[in-house]
């Protein structure tokens, strides 16, 4: 199965928590995964369904770990919300029944539109992307060679770095408006890397 299926699988419902036999997906969610390759959008999925199954699942992937930092919290406000629901339920029940003036409502009507932190994640990976085939193409070559050159990196070491700084702004929630901006951002966090000692492994 192509983890395109697998992805849009997470939009159906599942075994979620005990008595809780559903869980909230949000289309905007795609957006992650098709800005990630198969082998890590695949991952992702599994991950997902063996957190909402209760597993506990850990993993080394340190991208994986990343972008399911705001799906995780989008589960558990949802969780909360389903939680307060049936509590409010018991207590209308102990009270005889809900309310004849209280209207009945859904708990969940429409998927609700991802919050700022969704979007951003999704954008920061994009951009990410894109300057990562901006690079493989030719584009800032100059820019990248005195990277390397000042800082006395062996050859490759940019790619784990430049994977550190996406998790950074993932984490801080800092989107740039292109991929100059997000390019002259690296390059003063490498600085600031350098300044405090950790560059030493990725040195020559």
């Amino acid at each position: 199965m192509e983890w395109a299926l697998w992805s849009y699988a997470v939009f159906l419902y599942t075994i979620m928590a005990e008595n809780k036999k559903s869980f909230v997906a949000y289309c905007e969610w795609i957006e992650t995964f098709e800005a990630l390759s198969d082998e890590d959008a695949g991952a992702l999925v599994k991950h997902l369904f063996k957190y909402v199954n209760d597993q506990n699942p850990t993993t080394e992937n340190e991208i994986v770990k990343l972008c399911f930092i705001p799906i995780k919290q989008s589960l558990k406000r949802d969780l909360k919300k389903y939680e307060s629901y049936i509590e409010k339920q018991k207590a209308n029940g102990k009270k005889g029944g809900r309310p004849k003036t209280q209207k009945t409502q859904r708990f969940i009507s429409k998927p609700k539109k991802a919050d700022s932190v969704n979007v951003n994640v999704n954008d920061i990976t994009t951009l990410y992307g894109k300057f990562v085939d901006e690079v493989l193409k030719g584009e800032h070559s100059q820019a990248v060679e005195q990277m390397y050159m000042r800082l006395k990196l062996k050859p490759g070491a940019l790619t784990p770095l430049l994977k550190n700084f996406q998790g950074q702004l993932i984490i801080n929630n800092n989107l740039h408006k292109n991929t100059l901006d997000f390019r002259k951002h690296f390059n003063n966090y490498l600085n600031l890397q350098e300044s405090k000692g950790l560059l030493k492994q990725y040195k020559i």
